[in-house]
Order: C-alpha cells, then sequence, then structure tokens
C-alpha cells in the first residue's frame, strides 16, 4: 500500500552539536530547588572513587597533612613558634579550599596536577581567608557567654586560693553555670556549622565572594537540614576511628570523608545525585 511506504523508510536523524567535557561539566551556578542527598550513596561513591583514584588522591592530601603537621611542630619552637601558629591561621582556609576543589574535580572527570591544591592563593585567597574567619566567630558567638562565666569562675577561685595561701581547683558546683550556658550554645553553633558547611568550597568552585557562599549554602542547607548534619556526625565518627588507628588511618578516612563531602556539595549545591 503506497500510503505506508513512508513508514518502511528509515527515520532522519539530525547529528547532534558536539558537547565539550567542560560544557558537559558547566556548574549551574543559579540551581535554587530541591534535591535528595542519599547519605549512603555519597560514602560509597566516595569509597569507590578512592579505589579508583587513589594515585591522584594520594599525593595532594599527603602534602596538605605534611603542610599542616611541619606548621604545628615549628609552631611549638620558642620565640618564633608565634610566627609559624599565624601562617598556620592565615593558610588554613586557602589551603583546605584547594584541597576540596581538586577532590570536586577529580569527582567531575577531570586529572588535576599536583599543584592545584594552591589555587585558593592564587585565586579568592581574601574571600577564602574572611569566610573561615566570620563563619569561626560567628559560630563562637553561641558560646562565648558561657566561656566568659566559666573563665571568671575558675579565675576567681584561683585568685582567692593564692590570697588564702593555697591555690585549689574550683568545685564543680563553681562550674555549672558556665558549663550549662555551654551546653546551651552548644546546638546553635551546630546549626550553624552545619548551615555554612559548604560555603568554603563554593567560593573557591565558583568564584563567589564568602558572604554570598555563606548565604546560599545556608539556603540549600536548610531545605535537608537533617541529611546533611547526618552526613557530618558519620563522617566525624570515621575520621575519629581514623586518628585512633596511630593517626595512619587518616590517610584513608580523610579522603573518603572530603569525597563524600564533595559528593554532597554536587548535590546540595549543583542539584547533582551521587552516583
Amino acid at each position: 500500500m503506497p500510503e505506508l511506504v513512508v513508514l518502511l523508510q528509515p527515520p532522519v536523524l539530525l547529528s547532534p552539536t558536539p558537547v565539550s567535557s567542560a560544557e558537559a561539566l558547566s556548574i549551574p551556578s543559579d540551581f535554587d530547588g530541591d534535591y535528595d542527598l542519599d547519605v549512603v550513596a555519597c560514602l560509597t561513591s566516595a569509597w569507590r572513587l578512592f579505589q579508583q583514584q587513589f594515585s591522584t588522591l594520594f599525593g595532594p592530601t599527603v602534602m596538605y597533612v605534611l603542610i599542616l603537621f611541619g606548621l604545628g611542630i615549628l609552631g611549638a619552637l620558642p620565640y618564633i613558634g608565634v610566627l609559624f601558629s599565624l601562617c598556620s591561621f592565615v593558610i588554613g582556609a586557602p589551603l583546605m579550599a584547594g584541597l576540596y576543589v581538586l577532590y570536586l574535580r577529580v569527582i567531575r572527570g577531570e586529572t588535576p596536577p599536583l599543584g592545584s591544591l594552591f589555587d585558593g592563593f592564587r585565586r579568592m585567597f581574601g574571600n577564602l581567608f574572611l569566610g573561615q574567619w566570620v563563619q569561626a566567630i560567628l559560630t563562637f558567638l553561641p558560646l562565648l557567654a558561657g566561656f566568659i562565666v566559666l573563665f571568671f569562675s575558675v579565675g576567681l577561685t584561683v585568685i582567692m586560693g593564692f590570697a588564702k595561701g593555697s591555690a585549689s581547683w574550683p568545685a564543680f558546683a563553681a562550674l555549672v553555670p558556665g558549663l550549662g550556658l555551654i551546653l546551651l550554645g552548644l546546638p546553635v553553633t551546630v546549626f550553624l556549622t552545619v548551615n555554612w558547611m559548604f560555603s568554603l568550597p563554593m567560593i573557591l568552585d565558583q568564584r563567589v565572594d564568602f558572604w554570598t557562599a555563606m548565604k546560599r549554602s545556608w539556603r540549600q542547607v536548610s531545605r535537608h537540614w537533617w541529611s546533611c548534619l547526618a552526613l557530618s556526625v558519620v563522617i566525624s565518627i570515621l575520621n575519629l576511628f581514623g586518628m585512633l588507628c596511630c593517626l595512619v588511618g587518616l590517610l584513608v578516612t580523610m579522603p573518603i570523608s572530603i569525597l563524600a563531602t564533595m559528593y554532597a556539595y554536587e548535590t546540595v549545591i549543583h542539584g547533582r545525585k551521587a552516583s
């Protein structure tokens, strides 16, 4: 039947426009929607990628640990140690952000060079530094009253002990008000810390200022805050086990923790599920 000849002809296929790998992995920086954060998927994906890309991740991780460990030892030196301690405070955020984004690039299928660890010094250094310390100050404020009360409780007891001729540690009852205020402020500190958990890598990844990153991290994390908290708790427990293994275990648990965090970052900030 002539009317059905058209059905037997092969379909005309339009050749797709070639897309580069960079375009395929372009960052939807305006993503502002809901997501489904699967904590188990983030951890299993992190473990699988760690096994596959061990040689790529091992070098930057060891270098990061050695830099901080070396500054910590030098910081204990008399007289000049304070300079190394100050240096660790200054470089901490850019170095950590560089490690985060290096892991993020591995997740996205890239093979970043070892020097990528120091990208935080070449780009967005000021915002990374401010982002770290603004977050640190704001998360510590809920605990400040408790520490002030605790400081004066211990200080007054010691001073009174010296006045009587014998110094003594304050009784537990004198510490209760300060400890109580710290326990009351601790949930607020945890709440703020979780809300801003993705702001540091976002500054370097998306080249945004620290306040924009903090606001966007807060907005996205608050959609599924409990899932983000669960991931943070699991990662903390994982790294605790790594520390108990004579600190050597951290060379395994730390990369897995960062990879899991960056898989969660892709889901929460960019809407990409961990695979």
